[in-house]
């Protein structure tokens, strides 16, 4: 089944390695590769080649649609890094001055997005499809 079922995702775009979609919480992009590994050490050398290539162009258009200055790319790669999904993926988060007082809270911010209960802080499932049209357009003029 392909990767994000369940997650609350909505798919923009895939390779014929990876899929990318929005989740839940506003402007956090997953890439994800379409064969379903738990550890980034599983990947072939081929799947890390589109992963890596899949989250720089989806970054580009992430930075742009969610008017950010800056990315920043994470992989929690095993429980002990706060992994809760046992399938490889990357969040891609686009960045402003400010977003956080702290610059590392981002991460504390990952570790509990998929936990976090208050649905008020979400994308609705009208707003991702919405959101996920409007950036397959960056896709198809490229």
């Amino acid at each position: 089944s392909e990767p994000g079922t369940g997650w609350g995702l909505r798919v923009f775009w895939s390779t014929q390695i990876c899929v990318c979609a929005l989740t839940l919480p506003p402007s956090d992009v997953l890439v994800c590769p379409l064969r379903p590994v738990e550890r980034f050490r599983d990947l072939r050398p081929e799947e890390v080649a589109d992963l890596f290539h899949t989250a720089q162009r989806v970054g580009n258009v992430v930075e742009k649609h969610f008017c950010g200055t800056s990315l920043t790319f994470s992989i929690q790669d095993g429980p002990e890094a706060g992994q809760t999904v046992k399938h490889v993926h990357v969040h891609v988060l686009p960045r402003r001055a400010g977003d956080f007082s702290r610059n590392d809270d981002v991460y504390e911010e990952l570790q509990r997005h998929d936990k976090d209960d208050s649905p008020d802080k979400w994308r609705t499932e009208e707003e991702m499809a919405a959101e996920a049209e409007i950036l397959k357009k960056y896709f198809q003029e490229n």
